[in-house]
């Protein structure tokens, strides 16, 4: 609980404390390397051989969350002092139905909106030949 009181003094007092960001100051980048690391690709197939769409939505949530931390730095905190949550995803787009178990897959993403309370974020999931974008 003293941690936590600690962390409240690092939060600004006004919408002019905050410092000015960029959308490119959130932007990242992440492999999953599903092809080049086949221990890694047995936890994302099904018993068909095939991508677990879940796994991948999971790892999409976790990045919108890693995205809006990136945004919300406070460089002289160890911690954040906010928690953050999905509380939707507005749409996903499919250009095609499956993903290769055999190929990387890129995921990025960058804040797109911000308000006072919440904020949007935009993400693209690239893989040869197939692409993918979300907006939790």
């Amino acid at each position: 609980m003293e941690e936590r009181k600690l962390l409240q003094s690092f939060l600004a007092q006004s919408q002019k404390g905050l410092p000015p960001r960029r959308m490119k100051d959130s932007y990242i980048e992440v492999l999953l390397p599903l092809g080049s690391q086949p221990e890694l690709r047995e936890k994302y197939l099904t018993v068909q051989n095939t991508i677990r769409f879940g796994r991948i939505l999971e790892d999409l949530d976790s990045l919108g969350v890693l995205i809006c931390y990136m945004h919300t730095k406070i460089h002289s905190a160890k911690a954040s002092p906010l928690s953050i949550v999905t509380a939707l995803v507005d749409k996903i787009d499919m250009c095609k139905t499956s993903l290769s178990p055999e190929q990387d897959i890129k995921f990025s993403g960058h804040v797109s909106w911000v308000g006072k309370t919440s904020m949007e974020v935009k993400m693209q999931m690239f893989q040869a030949g197939i692409c993918k974008s979300t907006h939790p």
